[in-house]
Order: structure tokens, then C-alpha cells, then sequence
């Protein structure tokens, strides 16, 4: 089973085109049964449809839309804006929750979608979509997210999304490679990313709550997946219930030349043998 989570920049490349064929045939390159995607401007008109359902067509998918920004709040976008699930297989339910914090930031959304895999095994799938300045404000959007995750403990689920903030594993890492982390968050082209702490946090909620990130247990070659013009930073995730490590196969961004281009985010692919 091949899964993807990937922010497609509300169909719009890195040279500032709003181009929804070319995100789909990014998309359809990488053939996923279940993709996650964040930043979604939906419904954008794309011959006589919207792009979402001829995506949909194109793969043999039906969808979820969760709705986090409505029409109007950007003035390049006109449409709402929000994450989206596609699946091969049945989507029996879904719900769209918010996710709760105090102080400044925009109020977030976890798509919340039920589908029954081939074998009539359900599958939860998650999708969210942080906060991008305060890591303050992402611990709390990620302690609210668990509330409703950690529901299906022990039961195969998936949370997918762009977290907008670095795994505190990943940045042990850089230090113990030498490096000063403060220094080159700092200088990242969105150093807010870590304004809150002096280092991210907001990840390791995920992970004391049991999760696996697919990417540390399975990944191959580099990671990083933001941005597309110079990758620095593993913003973009896949975490499994501990009951789905045993399938997991391999993990790696998408990297390809089409995809260098159709959004500022790799996508992340995960394989997955169920």
C-alpha cells in the first residue's frame, strides 16, 4: 500500500503558477492508494470540475475535504482552503475537528477519515496541517490532535501531515554532527519555525504518545522535504500506531524533476505491506 502525504501549496509551483495539472501529474507519478494533502484550495475550477475530483478520477479515489481557511481569507486564493484525504478504498466516514490552543496563530483542523481496506479491515487516517509560526502554539495544536488520535490506540491508524516543525530527534542529530542548531534555524528562509522554544518540541508529544515515525524506522536517503528550491528542513510526516510497525517498508521524499517545481514541499512516500 503506498502512502503520501504532501502540501501542494494550493496547486501553485515555486514559479508562483497556480498549474493543477502539473500537481496532479506530480501526484500521479507517485500512483498512491491513500494521499494526504494540505493546503488544498478546493473547489478550484479545472474543466468543468474541480481539481480535487479529477484527481480523484485520475487515481480511482473518492475524498475527504477538511475546511480550515474559508474563501476569502487570501487574496490570491479565492477558495477555501483546508486538507484533504483521497483513498482507493471506501471512505465510510469522516469528521473534521479543531484543534485547540490559546494565544496568537491561526485555529488548525485534524481531518479525521474511517476507510475499509481490501480485506474489510478498517484503517483510521488523520490529517493535519500546523501552525507555522510559534512552537508554542503547535505543542498545544499537537496535545489537542492526540486527544482524538489516541482514541484508536492499538488499533491500525495513521496521522499524516505538514507539521511545520522539526522531530527533536533530527535536531540531536545535527548537533551531534557539530552543528548549532539555533544558528541554522535562524537562518532558514521561515526562522520563525522555532521562535517559541529553542528547540522544537512540539514532535516529541507524538512520539511519548507511541507513535513511529516512518521516515526514522524505514526512511532512505535524505529527508528534509522543505523547501523544493533548497530542502533543509523534515517538516512533512507519516506516524503509525505502533501495531502498523511490522508493515512499514520504506520511506523517502519524492524527489523528482517535476516535483522540484509543482509545489514548495516534497512529498513524503511511504510503503507500506498489509
Amino acid at each position: 500500500m503506498k502512502i503520501v502525504t504532501y502540501n501542494i501549496q494550493y496547486w501553485t509551483g515555486m514559479d508562483g503558477v497556480q498549474n493543477p495539472e502539473r500537481t496532479i501529474q506530480t501526484i500521479l507519478e507517485m500512483n498512491p492508494d491513500i494521499l494526504a494533502l494540505q493546503e488544498v484550495a478546493h473547489p478550484l475550477p479545472l474543466n468543468g470540475k474541480s481539481a480535487l475530483e479529477i484527481l480523484c478520477e485520475a487515481l480511482g479515489a473518492q475524498y475527504a475535504f477538511a475546511e480550515i481557511w474559508p474563501a476569502g481569507t487570501f487574496s490570491k486564493v479565492p477558495q477555501p482552503m483546508g486538507v484533504a484525504l483521497l483513498s482507493r478504498y471506501p471512505i465510510i466516514a469522516y469528521a473534521n475537528h479543531r484543534l485547540n490552543h490559546e494565544g496568537p496563530g491561526e485555529i488548525r483542523r485534524l481531518l479525521e477519515a474511517r476507510v475499509v481496506l481490501p480485506d474489510d479491515r478498517p484503517l483510521t487516517v488523520y490529517v493535519t496541517h500546523l501552525e507555522w509560526r510559534w512552537e508554542d502554539v503547535r505543542v498545544q495544536q499537537v496535545r489537542s490532535l492526540l486527544q482524538w488520535t489516541t482514541r484508536d490506540r492499538g488499533k491500525p491508524h495513521l496521522l499524516l501531515g505538514d507539521f511545520n516543525t522539526v522531530h527533536p530527534e533530527d535536531v540531536k542529530d545535527f548537533e551531534a554532527q557539530g552543528g548549532n542548531w539555533e544558528e541554522f534555524a535562524a537562518a532558514q528562509p521561515h526562522p520563525d519555525f522555532i521562535q517559541a522554544t529553542p528547540h522544537p518540541q512540539a514532535l516529541a508529544y507524538v512520539v511519548k504518545a507511541g507513535y513511529v515515525d516512518a521516515f526514522r524506522a524505514v526512511g532512505e536517503g535524505d529527508g528534509r522535504t522543505y523547501t523544493t528550491a533548497r530542502p533543509t528542513l523534515r517538516l512533512d510526516y507519516c506516524f503509525a500506531d505502533p501495531v502498523l510497525q511490522p508493515t512499514l517498508r520504506r520511506a523517502r521524499r519524492w524527489d523528482t524533476e517535476l516535483g522540484r517545481t509543482a509545489s514548495d514541499h516534497f512529498p513524503l512516500y511511504v510503503d507500506m505491506e498489509l
